[in-house]
């Protein structure tokens, strides 16, 4: 990813993050909505109230906001949710499913004119590493 790449994400995620009181839903919320939409099959694999699961997303993209610059810091993290998704029952296919679910939040929390092209390869190449990272910690869980 380049700096430019990185600033786009970082101005992205932070916007999106930001919980404002006049919002009525929160981009966890509508990243869940989708993704069951889109994938109703994956909706038994979340066994926990969807109240702890957006806060555990939530505390998810705060991390990779705040490690942009740090993969070193990164990766850990990375690699041991990509062990626990496969024991909850996550497989591959559903990582491309995710990716497009985040970016329809992200779309539908800040507006289309946001996510630009340059936004979306951005999401793109980001995205990309992190399934990557989560993908081969499966596949030695």
């Amino acid at each position: 990813m380049t700096e430019s790449q990185k600033a786009l994400l970082r101005s992205l995620l932070e916007r999106a993050l930001i919980q404002n009181p006049k919002d009525t839903q929160t981009l966890a919320a509508l990243f869940y909505q989708r993704l069951f939409t889109v994938a109703p099959g994956v909706r038994p694999l979340f066994s926990n109230k969807l109240s702890l699961q957006e806060a555990k997303f939530t505390q998810m993209l705060e991390s990779l906001l705040s490690n942009l610059d740090r993969l070193d810091n990164l990766v850990p993290v990375l690699w041991q949710s990509g062990r626990n998704h496969k024991l909850y029952g996550a497989e591959e296919a559903h990582y491309a499913v995710v990716g497009e679910a985040l970016l329809y939040a992200l779309e539908a929390k800040l507006g289309a004119e946001h996510i630009t092209d340059e936004v979306r390869a951005a999401w793109k190449a980001f995205y990309d590493l992190v399934a990557l990272i989560m993908q081969e910690a499966a596949k030695e869980a």
